[in-house]
């Protein structure tokens, strides 16, 4: 995989993604459709989502959301390092000050605090995205088993974030697994009417969950260019307002 500018990663406009996801990320396809049959047709319809709507009626609502903000808080140390290597050190301090808050007042992230009384909003990145800013090529679109939807750039991405969870170097990989079992299920659950909206409404499945996710993925690249940009090289208002 070589290297290209930022605007080569997807293609500016979601109608040129529809157009040529198929021969320009989509080399793939005959395996890639083979293997969201069987994420979709069969681990979810069988197994994950039938366990999600249990979770649903078990837990409250207000709980998987809590519970989800929790997970979200263990992911801090993916954001640091990568709004760092993005050069956002502003949001780095943002997630030391977010992580430090949820921790301690919010209980262990389940409460959101900093975002509720101190405003500061996630500023979310990971080594896909900071592989992109950097002017690395999404590869083909790739779909492995029980795994989100990738590109070859986001799978390595993927792998390098796997590292930088410090949790997985002190808990063991049963407990580990079990944590990432529960947080899927968890996200699922409180994802079931999004789903079903979307499966009934969209004619094919496969195309349409390829092309959002080129999209959301190209999207998140050009935000955190635009970020970067708006740190080191504010606006004549902003660079007043600063002072």
């Amino acid at each position: 995989m070589g290297a290209a500018s930022a605007d080569e990663d997807a293609p500016a406009a979601p109608d040129d993604i529809g157009k040529g996801a198929s021969d320009d990320y989509d080399p793939w396809r005959p395996f890639n459709e083979n293997m969201f049959f069987f994420n979709h047709d069969i681990l979810d319809r069988y197994l994950l989502k039938p366990i999600a709507k249990g979770w649903d009626k078990v837990l409250p609502d207000g709980g998987k959301r809590a519970l989800d903000r929790a997970f979200d808080n263990l992911g801090m140390p993916r954001r640091l390092v990568n709004n760092l290597l993005q050069g956002r050190f502003r949001g780095a301090a943002r997630e030391l000050g977010r992580f430090g808050v949820n921790t301690t007042i919010g209980v262990v992230g389940l409460l959101d605090v900093a975002k509720a009384q101190l405003h500061m909003d996630k500023s979310d990145a990971d080594t896909g995205q900071t592989l992109g800013v950097y002017g690395f090529g999404p590869g083909p679109y790739l779909v492995l088993p029980t795994l989100q939807p990738l590109t070859v750039r986001d799978g390595i991405g993927y792998g390098v974030d796997g590292l930088l969870d410090p949790f997985g170097y002190f808990m063991p990989f049963f407990a580990t697994g079990g944590v990432s079992i529960v947080k899927q299920v968890n996200e699922r659950s409180l994802n079931l009417e999004v789903f079903q909206d979307v499966e009934d409404s969209v004619f094919e499945l496969y195309s349409a969950v390829r092309n959002g996710y080129l999209q959301r993925r190209h999207r998140s690249i050009e935000e955190a260019i635009e970020a970067h940009d708006a740190e080191w090289h504010p606006s004549p208002m902003e660079w007043m307002a600063a002072r």
